[in-house]
This record gives C-alpha cells, sequence and structure tokens, in this order.
C-alpha cells in the first residue's frame, strides 16, 4: 500500500470534503432526473482525475470543483 505524503493526505481530505458537499448539495434538487444525471456527472470527473499524484494539479481541480459548486449553488437559489 502508498504511503501517503503528509500533503497528499491534506489535499485528499480537502477532495473528499469537496466530493461530499457537492453530493448534499444535489440532494437539494427537486428534479429525481435531473439530480440523478448530476450526481453521476459528479462521480465521471471524480473519476475522471482519481490518479492525479501532481499536488498542483489536484489543488486546481479542487478549485475549480469549489467554482463549479458555488455557480450551482447561487444557480439553485436564483431559481428557488
Amino acid at each position: 500500500m502508498n504511503q501517503l505524503s503528509l500533503k497528499h493526505f491534506i489535499v485528499r481530505s480537502q477532495v473528499v470534503a469537496l466530493y461530499r458537499d457537492i453530493m448534499r448539495t444535489l440532494l437539494k434538487i427537486d428534479d429525481r432526473d435531473y439530480q440523478k444525471e448530476m450526481r453521476e456527472w459528479a462521480r465521471t470527473e471524480f473519476n475522471r482525475y482519481r490518479k492525479l499524484t501532481d499536488l498542483g494539479e489536484i489543488r486546481t481541480q479542487v478549485a475549480l470543483g469549489r467554482r463549479h459548486l458555488n455557480e450551482l449553488k447561487l444557480a439553485m437559489q436564483m431559481a428557488s
């Protein structure tokens, strides 16, 4: 089993926290078909970058994910 460096461990915890926040946010979507579609999209995106090891690239993807999450939350607020 690979040992994670402390930096990788910290970044990994940020990725997991982002994933959970996205999934919790998607649960607030009323349209179940759209909710399912969005959950599948999020899973696909996380799986696409699962093998990344470069900390800079991982941080970039986390920042992009947070930006997408904030845009989603804003869109949901505007829709309600």
